[in-house]
C-alpha cells in the first residue's frame, strides 16, 4: 500500500483492532437501547392524577428513566475504559 505524502501511518496491533470492535458493538448496542427507552418514553406520557392507570403509567416511565441512566452511565464508562488503552474516539453517535 503506497503512502501518500504528508500522511502518517497509523501502527496498530490486532488486539487493539479487537478491542475496537468489541467497542463499537457494545456502544452501538447500548446506544440503541437508550433510543428504544427514549421512544417508549415519548409514546407513554404521563396520565392525569386519579386516573386509573396513572400509577402504573409512573412506575413504567419512572423504569424507563432508570434504563435510560444505567445505558447512558454504561456507555459513559465503555468510552472511558477505551480512554484508559489511550484510545480516544471521536465523534461518537448518540
Amino acid at each position: 500500500m503506497a503512502q501518500t505524502t504528508g500522511t502518517p501511518i497509523l501502527t496498530i496491533d490486532y488486539a487493539t483492532i479487537s478491542d475496537l470492535a468489541a467497542f463499537r458493538e457494545q456502544y452501538d448496542r447500548l446506544s440503541g437501547e437508550i433510543q428504544q427507552a427514549r421512544v417508549q418514553l415519548d409514546n407513554s406520557p404521563p396520565l392525569e392524577l386519579g386516573s386509573l392507570d396513572a400509577e402504573r403509567r409512573d412506575e413504567w416511565r419512572s423504569w424507563l428513566h432508570l434504563q435510560i441512566k444505567s445505558r447512558l452511565r454504561a456507555r459513559d464508562d465503555l468510552v472511558a475504559a477505551i480512554r484508559t488503552r489511550n484510545i480516544v474516539v471521536e465523534h461518537l453517535p448518540e
